[in-house]
């Protein structure tokens, strides 16, 4: 089998309503600029994968020339090109493996070696708004089946932190689980200043939401601020996790040797491929780290997490960002129809692989053309 062609689409496709990133104050985004990439092989079968923002010119120019007349199993051999192509281009290793599994009948966490069939799934919020709409998002998640939500927490004052939790806690009664992210590894420029976490404003949230029983908190300080971090996590009981936009497996060597995070999260299109992720992987459980995946920025890439989740052996959660007025189901995980698959709980708030060879995603092709730019 050759690779004969590399389709690679920038899409822009809307959301049904405004929405403010917690990681971005300020920032309204009313659109998901997305880049979709079909890897045509010479049997006849087509990989799929994607990633979000515009990289169609990048990989026409320094990854598709490199492509063609290879063999798309030489996922090793071929993982320095996207290396060096930039973040973002492991969309590319996503394809390769979803064509992998096509051609032997499988879905890839089967493929793989499974140790799970199915994992429980936490509803992820992008925003931070108010106390009372928090609570109410809460609720809808449970009212869903969820058993697990993750706040953004990104308030100038603690106690406003605060009050979103214990909103949630209260409007659920207890009977569901939280996880909380500061979005701290991030510092894109915003048309507001946000607030920006020291060590010690960390350690007491950490503390404060030890006390309440969350799960975890993510991304508390800044990506490569490895000693407080591992500061942070050494005088807390809380995990401390983050790691889903570090790059390379020299950074996730640098995260599990020095055990900077409890819990590691990389992600299959930005981070790492899946190649090199089920490496990392393997080193994290050596060291009794806990590997959760970043979502994927869409169905395809979630899909590629949930196969990858499915083959560790340690605790793991399945992230699936929904917003019901902004980011749902359909403009996100499914940009906007063009997948026709989805990925959705059962009714124990837990997801299955999807059972289709390859990643199992379905891709409408005639959608695809009113979201080209």
């Amino acid at each position: 089998m050759k690779i004969v062609g590399v389709i690679a689409d920038n899409l822009t496709i809307p959301y049904p309503g405004e929405f403010r990133p917690a990681w971005q104050p300020g920032l309204v985004v009313t659109s998901h600029d997305f880049t979709l990439v079909r890897v045509v092989t010479d049997e006849g079968i087509t990989g799929v994968g994607g990633t979000s923002g515009h990289l169609a010119g990048t990989i026409d120019s320094q990854v598709t020339p490199y492509l063609i007349g290879e063999d798309p199993f030489a996922t090793e051999r071929l993982a320095r090109i996207y290396r060096n192509a930039g973040s973002g281009i492991w969309c590319i290793d996503m394809a390769l493996w979803d064509i992998i599994g096509k051609a032997a009948g499988l879905p890839l966490y089967k493929l793989w070696g499974h140790y799970h069939d199915r994992i429980p799934a936490y509803a992820s919020a992008v925003e931070v708004d108010t106390p009372e709409s928090r609570a109410e998002l809460a609720l809808h998640y449970k009212e869903l089946g969820f058993k697990a939500m993750k706040l953004r927490l990104h308030n100038e004052k603690m106690k406003d932190d605060l009050a979103l939790l214990d909103a949630c806690k209260k409007a659920t009664g207890g009977r569901m689980d939280f996880m909380v992210d500061a979005n701290q590894a991030t510092n894109l420029p915003s048309p507001e200043p946000g607030v920006r976490w020291d060590y010690q404003r960390a350690l007491k949230m950490a503390r404060e939401l030890e006390s309440r029983g969350v799960i975890w908190l993510e991304e508390p300080l800044g990506r490569y601020d490895f000693d407080n971090l591992i500061r942070l996590r050494e005088a807390t009981e809380i995990y401390i996790a983050g790691g889903e936009k570090n790059q390379k497996l020299h950074e996730f060597r640098w995260l599990i040797e020095n055990r900077v995070y409890d819990i590691i999260q990389p992600d299959p299109a930005m981070s790492e491929g899946v190649s090199q992720l089920r490496k990392v992987a393997a080193l994290a459980e050596m060291y009794q780290i806990l590997l959760i995946p970043h979502h994927g920025l869409s169905g395809i890439g979630l899909s590629a997490a949930l196969h990858l989740a499915a083959t560790f052996p340690n605790l793991t959660w399945l992230e699936m960002i929904y917003e019901p007025k902004t980011r749902t189901l359909e403009s996100y995980q499914m940009l906007g129809g063009i997948l026709e698959s989805r990925i959705w709980i059962d009714k124990e708030g837990f997801v299955a692989p999807p059972d289709g060879p390859g990643l199992g995603v379905i891709i409408n092709e005639r959608t695809i053309e009113k979201y080209k730019v």
